[in-house]
């Protein structure tokens, strides 16, 4: 080999290397661009996790008050109903109290209190005698045109006109209590 072709030799092989390094030089320079591209993204990606995390914390908390108000409406409203129950208990021995009070104290009482009994437990006021009703209720169905109220329980008397006192009804038909 003469001298020529060693430098010629030498001469491609520096090139072929100098070639070879700008490839791997612009190679990794790539290669970073597009991990740094990459990295990027899931930089993007993680930051929208995240806030999705975060507002499903949000609905989360927000969900547990709502159900911790709701338990605690729950709670007042049973203390509520507790109370009114008591309340309405309360009046309602009020109401038996001033009842067997008044039993006590009337001298027809026992007369009575049979149909009372059974008035009260129907949930309806008791039937009045005639003589109960007369003055109020006799004052106040003739000024309106019409019979008084009869006790079905009294005996009916014969009129002229062919019928009975109570307008020709029979014991119990169409009367009411009230």
């Amino acid at each position: 080999m003469d001298s020529g072709q060693l430098v010629w030799t030498i001469v491609i092989i520096v090139v072929v290397l100098v070639v070879l390094g700008l490839v791997l030089f612009f190679g990794q320079r790539r290669k970073k661009e597009k991990d740094h591209e990459r990295a990027e993204t899931l930089r993007q990606s993680a930051a929208e996790e995240q806030l999705k995390a975060r507002e499903s914390e949000a609905k989360s908390a927000r969900a547990a008050a709502d159900a911790k108000q709701a338990q605690v409406d729950a709670e007042r409203l049973q203390k509520e109903a507790r109370n009114q129950n008591a309340e309405a208990q309360s009046a309602r021995t009020n109401a038996q109290e001033q009842a067997n009070k008044a039993r006590a104290l009337d001298p027809n009482a026992e007369a009575r209190g049979t149909r009372e009994d059974d008035a009260s437990e129907a949930g309806r006021e008791p039937l009045r005698t005639n003589a109960e009703t007369r003055g109020t209720r006799d004052g106040d169905a003739s000024e309106a045109g019409r019979e008084p109220l009869r006790d079905p329980d009294q005996p009916t008397q014969s009129n002229p006109s062919g019928g009975t006192e109570n307008g020709g009804r029979h014991r119990g038909e169409g009367v009411t209590g009230h």
